[in-house]
């Protein structure tokens, strides 16, 4: 992980490329939750439903850092990604069957995903699943970082300041032409300003954020101690 930070202020933009889905106000179900033994306050919490991950909810954060609540989600499984300006923790289902990517595979999607999106000079596949084989299918958690300097709208050049965007990125092998990029779809994206650490931050998987069913209430998960349950970043 990159050392922290420059000096400097943040430029107050808003950094979500979409919107996020809108709460259904006739459900009455939801998550909520708390952290525990983070290094560092959260920043932003987002629950995806395992049928139809271009949807993206995002969560309401208490003032103390660590609690954060979902309300209004429809009847679903969900799995969640915490993040803190430090690290980033996720639970996402990747793929319906057990992974069967080879190590072609691997070597063929790197390259295609890290020349995509060529305003991210920085790229990491932190963790990847699917099916090998023509038609074959995957996604990715892919982490994406602009170093380079930004310019702003008012065409103002800056040098202290990096883009940090994490994505879901939805591949699939079209055959002779090899994998390709079929959709993505951004989770978050945010400014790293002052005190924060640039480049890539550090990944965990957490099975304890994988497949939340949320009813017609709401489904508290109790303290949640991200840094014993989490597993090694790997792809």
């Amino acid at each position: 992980m990159a050392a922290s930070s420059l000096a400097g202020e943040t430029t107050g933009t808003i950094q979500g490329t979409r919107l996020y889905t809108k709460p259904d106000p006739s459900a009455s179900g939801g998550i909520s939750g708390k952290t525990a033994n983070l290094p560092a306050p959260i920043t932003g919490v987002f629950a995806i439903p395992q049928d139809s991950q271009l949807k993206v909810y995002k969560a309401e954060l208490a003032e103390d850092g660590k609690s954060f609540s979902f309300k209004n989600l429809p009847v679903a499984k969900y799995d969640l990604l915490i993040l803190s300006s430090n690290d980033f923790y996720e639970g996402i289902a990747l793929s319906r069957s057990d992974n069967s990517l080879t190590d072609r595979d691997l070597k063929l999607i790197d390259p295609m995903v890290m020349k995509s999106t060529p305003f991210f000079d920085t790229k990491k596949i932190n963790r990847i699943a699917g099916v090998t084989g023509r038609e074959g299918k995957s996604i990715a958690v892919l982490q994406e970082v602009r170093t380079k300097p930004v310019t702003l709208q008012s065409e103002e050049l800056r040098t202290d300041i990096q883009i940090r965007s994490l994505k879901l990125c939805f591949m699939e092998d079209v055959g002779e032409v090899g994998w390709q990029v079929v959709e993505t779809r951004e989770i978050v994206r945010t400014e790293v300003g002052p005190g924060a650490p640039k480049g890539l931050i550090t990944h965990y998987y957490s099975p304890r954020l994988n497949g939340i069913r949320v009813t017609d209430t709401v489904k508290d998960l109790g303290e949640l101690n991200l840094i014993v349950e989490r597993t090694p970043d790997t792809k």
